[in-house]
């Protein structure tokens, strides 16, 4: 793309979807294995119970949207992908501080 005075010019940001996708995916997978670990039998609260299993439905719909913007090769649908993965992590992260804070 060429400019008023004939320069061609660079874009200022490259995004780089695959780098994203990648990190959600393992951040997913970490918490997945630590909620794993510390499995729902702790309390005998269905309450409680029902906030992990929200917990894990969350952080698995991560890791899965995370590795399907890995493998797909349309830049729009590793975007969205991406950045699904992304709030799915967010509000995974946020389901746990609230399990945390309860416990």
């Amino acid at each position: 793309m060429e400019d008023d005075l004939g320069l061609v010019s660079q874009p200022l940001h490259e995004p780089h979807y695959d780098v994203l996708a990648a990190a959600v995916s393992g951040t997913a997978a970490t918490m997945l294995t630590l909620l794993a670990m510390l499995g729902g039998g702790v309390t005998s609260s269905l309450w409680l119970k029902m906030l992990f299993d929200a917990q894990l439905v969350v952080i698995e719909l991560a890791l899965v949207a995370g590795v399907s913007g890995l493998i797909k090769r349309n830049e729009s649908q590793k975007k969205m992908f991406s950045h699904t993965a992304a709030a799915l992590l967010v509000a995974g992260a946020i389901l746990l501080g609230l399990g945390a804070a309860i416990l």
